[in-house]
């Protein structure tokens, strides 16, 4: 394991007795929490809110961090640091009109000195009208691709569209083979899919239904579209996000560097978790070498 401060290599100059990973995508941002010796030699190092640091094992690469919290204990230093710099949790209210994907991505990323790229979505896609009601901008960001079917991943200074059907059309990182009771992996049903969801306003509405469920709920959902087109694309991306908490694999492994948020992986061994799965979480304990992994079934049905 290789820590980089500042752009730094401190390896050789520190002792970590902790370092956890958490690899994630969504509403929650990538972090970093390593617990160090000497924390003496810390105070003279000086660190502050915003410097960078981030950890490498071999192919794995954490990406850039920014030290949010400093706790000095007993005499150890504990670091915690986000893949977001302090001043872009900064909550405000802002409308957005007549705007497309990108130009919403590049107002948020201007205000939070973020980079942005987008993977699998159209980014000329146009939002008619939005608001983001005193949302940080990663929170708002989340909430807008979630509607659009993708997911936000935020990783080395940049706001990350991940579109969630692209990502399910990727190659797997891993197959993994999984039989009934095995140790460090445990498959739960969290409940019953939709059939269906309809997004209505005054100016438009639509409906999108999971063709793999013959019987099950239906809702209806107010969100602010202003055309049947946009109601559609939101229903998909509601009722998508919707039926992927319905299935769950956590898996516990000694340390996998190629395990990251929105990766796929393929299960089989002849159990209900046999096929397609997308990583939504990932925890990794670089000091123990230690990976712990939440995965969402791949949802291909919904139209």
């Amino acid at each position: 394991m290789n820590i980089y401060y500042q752009g730094t290599d401190i390896t050789d100059m520190v002792q970590a007795k902790e370092c956890i990973v958490r690899d994630t995508c969504g509403d929650r941002c990538d972090s970093i929490e390593i617990v160090f010796e000497n924390a003496a030699g810390w105070y003279r190092w000086g660190p502050k809110k915003d410097d960078i640091i981030k950890v490498t094992s071999g192919a794995y690469d954490s990406g850039a961090m920014f030290v949010n919290t400093i706790l000095p204990e007993n005499g150890r230093f504990r670091i915690m640091a986000t893949s977001l710099p302090v001043g872009a949790r900064q909550k405000e209210f802002k409308s957005f009109g007549n705007k497309t994907i990108e130009e919403i991505l590049r107002q948020c990323s201007a205000k939070t000195g973020m980079g942005y790229q987008v993977f699998g979505i159209e980014k000329t896609t146009n939002i008619p009208y939005i608001e983001r009601d005193m949302e940080g901008c990663a929170a708002f960001l989340s909430r807008v691709l979630t509607l659009e079917g993708a997911k936000l991943k935020c990783i080395n200074g940049m706001f990350t569209a991940i579109g969630i059907l692209y990502a399910q059309n990727l190659d797997p990182v891993r197959t993994m083979t999984v039989s009934a009771n095995q140790e460090g992996v445990t498959y739960t049903r969290g409940g019953m899919r939709q059939k269906a969801i309809t997004v209505y306003s005054p100016y438009g509405k639509a409906r999108a239904e999971d063709k793999s469920v013959l019987s099950g709920d239906e809702n209806t959902v107010p969100l602010p579209v202003l055309n049947d087109i946009q109601a559609g694309r939101w229903a998909r991306g509601k009722l998508i996000d919707e039926n992927r908490k319905c299935e769950c694999v956590n898996a516990s492994m000694s340390f996998d560097p190629y395990f990251t948020a929105m990766s796929r992986v393929d299960i089989q061994g002849g159990t209900d978790a046999d096929g397609e799965w997308i990583i939504d979480d990932v925890q990794h304990d670089l000091v123990n070498s230690r990976t712990k992994a939440t995965l969402r079934r791949c949802i291909v049905t919904v139209q």
